[in-house]
């Protein structure tokens, strides 16, 4: 939680989160936000304002982005010139008066819903955990949302719901901590002097407005009396050099401004017009347009530095973010106004990393420097390129190039020079890549070292306990050669001639070692194979899995160096995906890859192969043609190393400047990451269903559970899917819980009875239906 964090921040957050592929399935056509109540409906204006994708069910007001179900359904489904939507996001529809069961009541469904309820197919609803409505009281209170402390009397709930537009621009810092009663709520609804100065400093008109004519008067009255400025007759530039020194009175209206700088319009651009011309002592820091001349400076320095020799460059960034880092903490930086300097803080990481080339004798010596210090240029490269603003995204690429493309040659010159030592393990060589019993083996296709780093510390963040091994690819680094090896059948795959395509064979069928046909081998050998169509939880106890996911190779093959902007997003479905396979049930997840990358803005250096020589050429390897003997170094192919494949030298592709490439002989393409992600502390909370029995829509449960309290609850079709209980239960001391069916509109549906621990996590589940005992 930041500072400047705000409810409204979090709201958007959670609901923008549900714009996310579920179990491998397309993205969502549309987020529906059901609120029985109206809850959530004094929030439409501030919402508005701030989700450009957001449509109301209502009265037909299209400039207002409202209408009814017919007109959302043709919105959402691009049949109209207007309104045009930000293209990426899925719209979001609010329905206030319209509940969850109501759109799943299929005839039953209220006529003025029918055209949106297929969108609950194709779309994302916004739901809690066990499938109910997110009400105003359960946002701001649940573990899995704010998790604030508030009385749940009705009282305090009523004054909550007329505060809500306060409480949606307050700084969760300002909340957090505190059993918040009727009395805090009703206080937010009382005047408030600093927070309305901040307001009408940055919208005067809007926040006048909002006033109205007596509300108006006051605050003009008590600005006089506390802060010895009057509105009515006095410029906002005098108030603005006040904010900013900050003297006197003003010294808390500047703190409340600094804990949520986003929430009062635009009062950066009032004290661009406020700071006293000449003057010189000031905190510079509080002065926007101060921050505006150096983000210039480091533009200006930035063109210049790449004219400088590699060690020079690499001295001068250490300076830059020695003087410019400090302004990350400034509050232009937590509104977005200073992303050069952000810009220099991985720059100035990649530089620190850069200064030194990988050496040693052995691969194992390139990997130990690599593991210790290298992987960190590669992480500090692509994030500085993520982190360059639209309009500097040339500028910084060129820096990142500078500062990096001599590091890479020197690095893979010295790891080649070690494997003409000491070559790569051979096939049969690692340990085996095999699933322990409930243990999901995820395969993330592409996901390089430096990557694997930056997932283990985005799922420690998330409460996993991460161990993060490594180990060498299949040569070539090709997706053909190296996945079959990092599978539980490697032991079944032969490679005879090398063929084209770099594809080895499965020994017991002859049938290349396709991904497909690799799936099936591991059924055979008892592995659940989940992908798209299925739900993550284990089918039996004890389970073994097998998952792929994730678009990192495909991304930068398609988008070149523009992947460097893709990769945090994919690392958050990679964080989201595993954090469901162990939400379903599975002990642990082992992530496993094929290969790495290279990648360099502006393009790999080009070394000439003649193509009559090669049977087969890729971007970093290639099969030679017959006889022909061409003057590039050659590595013996992993399924059969008497089969010999032509390697790029250094960091070289054979056929074009490819920014993005694979299948060469480097430590980035070669050293791989291998994860083993469990639950921190959690091991001892186990339980196991003994018994069922149905009577009429209420299921008696016998439950053998220790080590932490454990809930029941019924879920349709899937153990992920919706509650359709009533409510869900915690099972007694003496092993016993009774639930019971919320409607009896699923009284023939597939039902699962999920046990769950303290966290939602899944220990165990059982299908069954209305009168199926067992």
């Amino acid at each position: 939680m930041t500072a400047a964090e705000t409810v409204l921040d979090r709201l958007i957050e959670g609901l923008r989160a549900k714009d996310a592929p579920l179990d491998g399935q397309e993205r969502p056509a549309a987020i529906l936000w059901t609120d029985p109540k109206g809850e959530w409906r004094s929030l439409l204006e501030l919402m508005q304002s701030r989700v450009e994708e957001l449509l109301v069910l209502g009265e037909y007001r299209p400039d207002e982005l409202s209408g009814p179900a017919i007109w959302l359904r043709c919105v959402v489904d691009g049949v109209l010139d207007e309104p045009k939507l930000p293209k990426g996001r899925a719209p979001i529809l609010y329905l206030p008066g319209v509940a969850r069961q109501q759109l799943r009541a299929g005839e039953e469904c209220p006529d003025a819903c029918n055209p949106i309820v297929e969108l609950m197919f194709r779309g994302a609803l916004w739901l809690q955990p066990n499938g109910s409505d997110w009400t105003v009281s359960a946002f701001l209170t649940s573990p899995k949302a704010l998790g604030l402390d508030i009385a749940r009397d009705h009282t305090t709930t009523d004054a909550l719901l007329r505060a809500l537009p306060e409480v949606a621009l307050t700084p969760l810092a300002q909340l957090a901590g505190k059993h918040l009663q009727a009395d805090d709520f009703d206080r937010m609804l009382a005047g408030d002097v600093v927070r309305d100065l901040l307001r009408w400093l940055g919208d005067p008109s809007a926040t006048r407005a909002r006033l109205g004519k007596n509300g108006w008067a006051a605050f003009c009255s008590r600005c006089r009396d506390e802060l010895g400025f009057d509105p009515e007759t006095e410029a906002d530039v005098v108030a603005g050099e006040r904010l900013a020194k900050g003297e006197g009175a003003w010294g808390p209206v500047w703190e409340r401004f600094a804990e949520a700088p986003t929430s009062y319009g635009d009062i950066p651009g009032l004290l661009r017009r406020s700071r006293p011309a000449g003057e010189l002592r000031f905190e510079r820091e509080r002065w926007p347009d101060l921050n505006d001349e150096d983000e210039r400076t480091v533009r200006k320095a930035f063109t210049e530095l790449t004219t400088l020799a590699h060690g020079e460059a690499c001295d001068a960034v250490a300076r830059l973010e020695k003087e410019h880092g400090p302004r990350r903490g400034w509050v232009w930086a937590r509104m977005g106004l200073a992303p050069l300097a952000q810009v220099l803080a991985p720059l100035a990481r990649l530089a620190a990393a850069a200064r030194t080339s990988l050496g040693g004798t052995t691969p194992a010596d390139v990997a130990s420097a690599y593991l210790e210090r290298g992987w960190q240029a590669d992480a500090a490269a692509w994030e500085a390129v993520a982190a360059a603003p639209t309009a500097d995204e040339v500028r910084v690429a060129a820096m990142v190039r500078h500062l990096l493309e001599p590091w890479l040659m020197n690095s893979a010159n010295a790891f080649q020079a070690a494997l003409e030592r000491a070559p790569l393990p051979g096939h049969g060589e690692q340990p085996p890549v095999e699933a322990a019993d409930d243990v999901c083996i995820l395969f993330a296709d592409g996901l390089r070292f430096d990557l694997g780093q930056r997932l283990a510390e985005r799922l420690e963040t998330r409460g996993c306990r991460v161990s993060v091994g490594q180990r060498w690819a299949a040569l070539p680094t090709v997706t053909a050669t190296a996945k079959p090896a990092v599978t539980p059948v490697a032991g079944e795959v032969v490679g005879d001639a090398l063929g084209e395509d770099f594809a080895p064979r499965l020994d017991k069928t002859g049938k290349t070692a396709s991904a497909q046909n690799l799936r099936s081998s591991m059924q055979e050998r008892g592995y659940q194979i989940l992908d798209s169509g299925t739900f993550d939880a284990p089918l039996a106890h004890p389970a073994r899995g097998w998952l792929e996911v994730g678009e990192i190779d495909s991304l930068g093959h398609k988008l070149q160096g523009r992947l460097a902007r893709q990769l945090p997003e994919e690392l958050d479905r990679l964080v989201d995906r595993i954090q469901g396979l162990l939400d379903s049930g599975w002990k642990a997840v082992r992530v496993v890859t094929d290969h790495g990358w290279l990648l360099l803005p502006g393009g790999l250096p080009k070394v000439d192969l003649p193509k009559h020589l090669t049977a087969s050429r890729w971007a970093r390897c290639a099969v030679v043609a017959g006889g022909a003997s061409p003057a590039v170094a050659r590595a013996p192919w992993h399924w059969n190393a008497s089969q010999w494949f032509a390697a790029a030298p250094g960091i070289a592709c054979f056929n074009k400047s490819d920014e993005y490439a694979h299948g060469g002989l480097s430590v980035q393409e070669c050293l791989t990451p291998d994860l083993l992600v469990e639950r921190a502390g959690e091991a001892g909370v186990a339980g196991t269903i003994t018994s069922i029995t149905w009577r009429r829509l209420r299921c008696l449960v016998e439950v053998s559970a220790r080590g932490g309290p454990v809930t029941a609850d019924l879920r349709l079709e899937r153990p992920s899917g919706p509650s359709v209980a009533a409510s869900s239960k915690a099972v007694e001391a003496d092993g016993s819980v009774s639930l019971v069916l919320a409607s009896d509109e699923h009284e023939a549906s597939p039902l699962v009875l999920v046990l769950l621990d303290d966290n939602s996590r899944i220990l165990t589940h059982k299908p069954t239906r209305v009168g199926a005992d067992s």
